[in-house]
C-alpha cells in the first residue's frame, strides 16, 4: 500500500510542477488519436451546434423587429409584418430543435467510440506488460483507469464535443449582435465577462487537488473490495466482516469529503453566474429604460433604443451567460477528467520491459534449457538469484526443492521470459530466450501455478485455452494425464459444465488438475509444473506423475514441490537455497551429499519408502 501510494505521490508532484494549459494540451493531443474512426461523428456534431446557434440568436434578432411590429401594428405595420416575423422566428426555432437532436445524437455516438477505443487500446496495451510493469500498478488500479477514468473522460469529452463550437460562437456572436442593437450598452458585457470567466477559472483551480485525491482514492476504495470478495471465505471463517466494513468505510469517508470539499467549491458557480445575470439585466434595464423615456421626450427615432431592443438586449444576456455557464460546466468537467485522463496516459505510455526483438526466430526446436551465469534481481541491488550455472538436456525431468523464498519459481519464470534476467541469459533449444518471438516461446513453454485461474464459460471453453483446435479427443487424452476424467464423470454436463467467476465450484485439487490438462493441450516442449499438484492427494499426484512420464516422454519437466514424494523420481534434483542451486542430483545421491534432503526425506517419509500410487 505504501508503494502505490508513494508511485501516485510522485506522479501527481511531477505533473504539478507544469502548468494546468500545457498539461491539458499534451494530454488532448495524446488522447485525440483514440477519436479513429468517430471524427465523421465529432464534425457533423459540430457543423449541428454551429446551424443550433445560428438559429438561437437569430430567433433573438427578429424578436426585437416582432415587438415593433406588434407595438407599432396600425400606425406604421400591418399583420403581415407580424406574420412574416413570427414564422421566421418558427422556421429558425424548428431548425434548431432539429440541428440539437442531430448534434446530440452525434455527439454520443463520438463520445460512446472514443471510450471503446480508449478500453480497447488501453487493456491490448496492457496484454503486453511484462511481471514487472504489472507489478507496477496495483490490480485495483488498473481496473479503475480502464472502467471509471475512462468514463470520467468519455464524458468529459461528451461535453466538450457539443460545447466547444456552441459556448463560443453563441456568446461572440450574441456579443456582436449586441453591439449591432446597441453598441452603448453592449459595453456592459465586456465589462462583466472577464470578471465571470476569471471566477469561474479561479475556482475550477482550487478544486482540482480535491479530485486528484478523490482518484488515487478510488484505486484503495477498489482494492478494498476486491481483496473482500476474493477472500470472503477467510474474512467469514475468521470473523472479520466488522473490521473489513471498518476499513471499507473509512476509505468511502475519504472519497465522500473530498468529493463534498470539491462539489461545495464548484457550486459556487451557480450564484456567480446568477449575480452576474442579475446585474447585466439591472444595469441593461436601467440605462435602456433611461434611453426610452429621453427618446419619447424628444422624438422618436428607427435607430433609437424602444421596447423591442430592451427585451432583445435581455434575452442576449441570457445568452450570453448561458454560454458562460456552458463554458463553466466543461471546464469542471476538464477538471474532473483532467487526473483521469493523466493516469491513463500513464497505462498507454508505459513500456513494456519484455518485447519481441526485431528479428525474432520462430521455431523453438527442443526443450534443451541452459542457464548460463544468470542472475536476477527484483530491486537494483539485490539479487534474488545468483550465478547460476546448470544444463537441462531435452526431454528430462527436473525436480526442485527449497524453502520459502529460495526464487524456485524465479528461475523457472526466466525460461518463457515472464521476467528478464538481470544478468547472464537462458538458452531454450540453443538460443537465447530473448532472441524469440514472444508468441512462439510461450507456446513452447506450459506454466501451471499452485494457485491457477480459470474463466467464467465450461470446462472445455477452459481447456481449449491451450489449443483452440482441439478435437474432443485430443482434450480427453489430457484430462487422462491430468486425472481430470474420474471427476469428470460426476460433473452434470461433462466438458459442458459451467465454471463459476474464479472456479469456486471446483475444489483446489479439481482446479490444479484442469490447469494441468488445459497446459497439456498446448503440446510444449517445456512443461512447468509449480508445486501444482499441492491441493492433489498423494496417489493422485503419483498418478499425473506416471502419466507425465508415460505420455509425454519427449516433453522437458521442471517440477516445483513442496513434497519429497513429488519429485524423488525426477531424472535430477535441485536443491535451492538462497537463489542457489546448492545441491544437484537424484534422490539417491542426495541423500548422500544432501542434508537439507535427507531432512525433507526423512521427515515426510519417515527413512523409509511407499509406493503412493496405492
Amino acid at each position: 500500500m505504501a508503494n502505490k501510494k508513494t508511485r501516485a505521490a510522485k506522479y501527481a508532484d511531477m505533473r504539478q510542477e507544469e502548468t494546468f494549459q500545457h498539461s491539458i494540451v499534451q494530454t488532448v493531443r495524446y488522447l485525440s488519436k483514440y477519436m479513429h474512426g468517430y471524427w465523421k461523428d465529432t464534425i457533423i456534431t459540430w457543423c449541428a451546434v454551429l446551424v443550433e446557434s445560428i438559429c438561437e440568436v437569430l430567433v433573438v434578432y427578429f424578436m426585437q423587429d416582432l415587438i415593433n411590429s406588434v407595438q407599432n401594428l396600425g400606425t406604421t405595420t400591418t399583420m403581415n409584418s407580424v406574420y412574416l416575423y413570427a414564422g421566421i422566428m418558427a422556421a429558425c426555432a424548428l431548425v434548431a430543435v432539429g440541428a440539437g437532436i442531430l448534434a446530440g445524437i452525434f455527439a454520443a455516438s463520438a463520445s460512446a467510440g472514443f471510450g471503446k477505443n480508449l478500453r480497447e487500446a488501453m487493456f491490448i496495451h496492457i496484454q503486453d506488460y511484462s511481471f514487472r510493469n504489472i507489478d507496477k500498478f496495483s490490480t485495483s488500479s488498473i481496473v479503475t483507469r480502464t472502467t471509471t477514468d475512462v468514463t470520467n473522460v468519455q464524458n468529459a469529452v461528451l461535453m466538450i464535443i457539443r460545447a466547444v463550437v456552441r459556448a463560443p460562437f453563441l456568446m461572440i456572436i450574441s456579443l456582436i449582435m449586441c453591439f449591432i442593437t446597441d453598441w452603448k450598452l453592449a459595453w456592459i458585457f465586456l465589462i462583466i465577462i472577464p470578471i465571470v470567466l476569471f471566477a469561474l477559472l479561479g475556482l475550477a483551480k482550487v478544486v482540482h487537488p480535491y479530485f486528484v485525491k478523490v482518484f488515487n482514492t478510488y484505486d484503495d476504495l477498489n482494492e478494498s473490495v476486491e481483496e473482500n470478495v476474493d477472500g470472503i471465505r477467510v474474512v467469514k471463517s475468521f470473523n472479520r466482516e466488522e473490521d473489513q466494513i471498518r476499513h471499507f468505510n473509512g476509505v468511502s469517508d475519504l472519497i465522500y469529503r473530498c468529493f463534498f470539499h470539491a462539489e461545495s467549491i464548484i457550486n459556487f458557480n451557480s450564484p456567480v453566474m446568477q449575480g452576474a445575470v442579475y446585474t447585466a439585466e439591472l444595469l441593461i434595464a436601467y440605462f435602456a429604460s433611461y434611453q426610452i423615456v429621453g427618446h419619447h421626450r424628444v422624438s422618436y427615432d428607427g435607430s433609437a433604443m424602444n421596447v423591442g431592443k430592451l427585451s432583445t438586449l435581455i434575452t442576449y444576456v441570457m445568452l450570453i451567460m448561458m454560454s458562460l455557464m456552458l463554458i463553466s460546466m466543461v471546464y469542471t468537467m476538464i477538471i474532473i477528467g483532467r487526473n483521469s485522463s493523466e493516469r491513463i496516459v500513464e497505462i498507454l505510455e508505459e513500456k513494456p520491459e519484455i518485447v519481441s526483438p526485431a528479428n525474432p526466430i520462430r521455431e523453438v526446436p527442443n526443450g534443451e534449457v541452459d542457464f548460463e551465469d544468470v542472475s536476477y534481481a527484483y530491486v537494483q541491488g539485490k539479487p534474488v538469484l545468483n550465478h547460476i550455472n546448470v544444463k537441462v538436456p531435452s526431454g528430462a525431468t527436473i525436480g526442485i526443492l527449497g524453502s520459502t523464498g529460495s526464487s524456485k519459481t524465479t528461475l523457472v519464470s526466466l525460461i518463457a521470459r515472464l521476467y528478464d534476467v538481470t544478468e547472464g541469459k537462458v538458452l531454450v533449444g540453443g538460443h537465447d530466450v530473448r532472441d524469440y518471438d514472444l508468441r512462439v516461446l510461450r507456446d513452447a513453454v506450459a506454466v501451471v501455478l499452485q494457485k491457477n485461474t480459470l474463466f467464467t464459460g465450461t470446462i472445455r471453453d477452459n481447456l481449449k485455452w491451450g489449443n483452440a483446435n482441439a478435437t474432443d479427443e485430443e482434450i480427453m487424452k489430457a484430462c487422462d494425464v491430468a486425472q481430470v476424467t474420474p471427476f469428470l464423470k460426476d460433473m452434470p454436463d461433462g466438458l459442458d459444465t459451467k465454471i463459476s467467476q474464479g472456479g469456486t465450484n471446483v475444489s483446489g485439487g479439481q482446479k490444479q488438475r484442469l490447469c494441468i490438462a488445459r497446459a497439456l493441450l498446448k503440446n510444449p516442449k517445456i512443461l512447468i509444473l509449480d508445486d501444482s499438484t499441492s491441493a492433489c492427494d498423494t496417489h493422485t499426484d503419483a498418478l499425473i506423475r506416471e502419466g507425465l512420464q508415460h505420455e509425454r516422454t519427449d516433453v522437458t519437466k521442471f517440477i516445483i514441490a513442496q513434497r519429497v514424494l513429488s519429485v524423488k523420481d525426477c531424472d535430477e534434483i535441485w536443491v535451492m537455497n538462497e537463489g542457489k542451486i546448492v545441491n544437484r542430483g537424484n534422490s539417491e545421491t542426495l541423500l548422500e551429499t544432501s542434508q537439507v534432503y535427507r531432512e525433507l526425506y526423512e521427515s515426510q517419509l519417515g527413512g523409509g519408502d511407499f509406493d503412493a500410487s496405492k
